[in-house]
């Protein structure tokens, strides 16, 4: 006995095609997850501050080339003075503002610094919740 082949008729076709342009008014919505702020003020911090601010200075080739190295070698080491003041953390926030930092030479060179008005506000956010945990007392 041979097994009986069912046969796609053009009403199960239209079934079909009915079926699936229905499912499409079915629709789930599409998020993604919230970005954090400290996720933000990482990214920010890392791309436009870290070089001159952190124990990760990325070294270009021109911080060997003297002159130049003496500018780019001092710049960072006036960045690696902490910023654990209250004034130094204002100052920061002030600077950023202002578009004084990164510094425009920098900027030059490393186009991904540049800082909007937005990524400002958001230096300064994090200036400002800095400056109340060094300012609040121990506990």
């Amino acid at each position: 006995m041979k097994p009986r082949k069912l046969k796609f008729t053009g009403v199960a076709a239209s079934a079909f095609a009915a079926g699936v342009m229905a499912v499409q008014f079915i629709r789930p919505a599409r998020t993604n997850p919230q970005f954090r702020s400290a996720q933000m003020i990482e990214a920010t911090l890392s791309r436009a501050c870290a070089d001159c601010h952190s124990d990760q200075t990325r070294w270009p080739w021109y911080s060997g080339v003297a002159p130049l190295s003496w500018f780019v070698i001092n710049h960072v080491r006036l960045g690696h003075e902490p910023l654990d003041s209250i004034d130094r953390l204002k100052a920061m926030c002030r600077e950023v503002q202002k578009g004084e930092i990164p510094l425009t030479s920098y900027k030059l060179i490393h186009w991904h610094a540049w800082l909007s008005a937005e990524d400002a506000n958001e230096i300064c956010a994090w200036s400002e919740t800095e400056q109340k945990r060094l300012s609040a007392p121990p506990q």
